[in-house]
């Protein structure tokens, strides 16, 4: 992982820990790429938590929609191995494959080095992302899949 690049993996780390309804899956898909299409057939809502430049402060975080932003990178044309959520929705869509609600979480990274763990910043916000997801699952119960 590239240092705040690991905040997904650590959600669900946590989700895991804590315990989830038994209708709710906690899946790293950190290393995905395109097998990411796969893992959005069957679900009726996912919910994802990634970094991202969201403009905001290291360790604060937005949640979004994919409806709702524009998500770059697929218009970029990266590879295989630089496989992002951009890349997969587009190429869902140009199969034209029915896609699950999708809620992300955008976590604004304070480093993306290799090699170092979480900021600072970031670990405090893993409490509160904690929070956010579990409130996103309570609010709308039923099947799904938290990717991270």
């Amino acid at each position: 992982m590239h240092g705040d690049d690991g905040i997904g993996p650590r959600v669900v780390e946590q989700l895991r820990q804590l315990g989830l309804p038994v209708e709710v899956e906690a899946l790293d898909a950190g290393a995905a790429g395109f097998d990411l299409l796969n893992w959005l057939n069957g679900p009726q809502r996912v919910i994802i938590v990634d970094a991202a430049d969201v403009g905001l402060e290291a360790g604060q975080f937005a949640r979004f929609t994919t409806e709702q932003v524009e998500l770059k990178g697929a218009a970029e044309g990266a590879g295989s191995h630089q496989t992002g959520l951009a890349e997969v929705l587009a190429l869902a869509r140009a199969l034209e494959r029915p896609l699950p609600e999708i809620v992300v979480f955008g976590v604004q990274p304070g480093s993306l080095e290799w090699g170092m763990g979480l900021t600072a910043e970031v670990e405090a916000a893993v409490p509160l992302l904690v929070r956010a997801v579990l409130q996103e699952v309570h609010d709308r119960p039923g099947r799904g899949t938290l990717h991270g």
